[in-house]
């Protein structure tokens, strides 16, 4: 395994929201960064699925684990 990067994933908003206003944009640009980070790991479920489909079945490429077997 590599070694970890440091990632980072960024959103508009306040570091220091003074009015109501720039609190709500910050909540917002936040909850966009929580719906960002959340899609980022259902793709990385459905990767760590695949990979372990052709781990089970002793796939070698990916079209032997999608391809009907009749």
């Amino acid at each position: 395994m590599r070694e970890p990067e440091n990632c980072q994933m960024s959103y508009v908003g306040y570091s220091s929201p003074r009015t109501k206003e720039e609190l709500e944009f910050e909540i917002m640009g936040l909850k966009n960064l929580i719906d960002k980070a959340n899609e980022k790991i259902s793709r990385l479920k459905q990767t760590a699925y695949i990979v372990s489909e052709a781990e089970k079945s002793g796939a070698k490429e990916l079209n032997d684990l999608f391809m009907d077997k009749e």
